[in-house]
């Protein structure tokens, strides 16, 4: 009888760490959704300009040029020689 209340201790303790994990991961779930939510909010509150985009149409003398990208490329520097060792003294 005692390796019965053994078990079911054992059990008890899955059951509460099923209970935990669950919460942490609805709670996880929640705060993600509300910073979401408030950075959609925020998108959707800030008045869009849809005048500027048509001035920018209607002139013909205006000319889209398209985005220019460059290869950079790092140089590795190699070092043939080193300096001498710093010392340092602890007082």
């Amino acid at each position: 009888m005692n390796i019965f209340f053994l078990l079911s201790a054992h059990l008890w303790g899955l059951v509460w760490l099923g209970v935990l994990f669950g919460v942490s991961f609805c709670l996880v779930l929640i705060a993600k959704l509300v910073y979401f939510g408030r950075i959609y909010q925020k998108q959707q509150s800030q008045p869009s300009t849809p005048q500027k985009t048509e001035e920018k149409q209607n002139s013909p003398a205006q000319k889209t040029e398209e985005p220019v990208y460059y290869i950079v490329e790092r140089k590795k520097r190699v070092k043939s020689s080193f300096s001498e060792p710093k010392q340092i003294r602890f007082k």
